[in-house]
């Protein structure tokens, strides 16, 4: 991991000291993200949904419309009370504190959301991620990623190719893809899994 890349406790101050640090609830910017993270997801209605990194729940509602169960997770403590605040009212969302280090809450998703996490993970939990959405993503399911496309100080690798990366450690499995889209400074981009087994 690059020295100064922000640790789970790291993200736990954030959230201890203020409920939306990064605007992700009031600015444009963040609302236009949300905009495409939704195109990604597409006009359908998925069955079993998981949402990783939820942060402060500022997508949950979004992703939740799109799904007809949604498992909401969140590394922090602080982080999982917003996510439940925000969930309050959607009885069909279960929220809960997970480690992406550590094997999904579920065995099989037709939906898997994964927004701007993955250039902050260390080797091992990458590769574990990569791992568990193997296993999980049903024949006919959706990953959708959203990511920074530029660089920054905190993270543990590179933003540019994280998509990459992580679409090469999925184990062979047979992925078709169907949406990206960008802007200067992020991507979205989203994948079909084939019928057939890993290669």
């Amino acid at each position: 991991m690059r020295r100064g890349a922000i640790s789970l406790a790291g993200f736990a101050e954030k959230f201890d000291a203020d409920a939306d640090p990064w605007d992700t609830w009031s600015a444009r910017y963040e609302a236009v993200k949300r905009g495409a993270l939704a195109k990604a997801i597409g006009a359908g209605r998925f069955g079993r949904g998981i949402e990783l990194a939820a942060g402060n729940g500022s997508n949950t509602p979004m992703i939740a419309q799109h799904t007809r169960r949604l498992i909401a997770t969140e590394g922090t403590r602080s982080g999982t009370e917003l996510v439940r605040q925000v969930a309050a009212d959607l009885p069909r969302v279960r929220v809960i504190q997970h480690d992406v280090a550590a094997r999904l809450p579920g065995h099989a998703f037709d939906l898997i959301v994964i927004a701007e996490l993955l250039y902050y993970l260390g080797p091992q939990p990458f590769a574990m991620l990569a791992g568990e959405v193997s296993r999980t993503l049903v024949p006919g399911g959706r990953l959708v990623l959203l990511h920074h496309a530029e660089n920054f100080p905190d993270r543990a690798r590179s933003a540019a190719t994280v998509h990459r990366d992580f679409m090469a450690r999925l184990g062979g499995v047979p992925m078709e893809k169907r949406h990206r889209a960008t802007a200067r400074r992020w991507r979205v981009e989203a994948w079909e899994r084939g019928l057939g087994a890993p290669s």
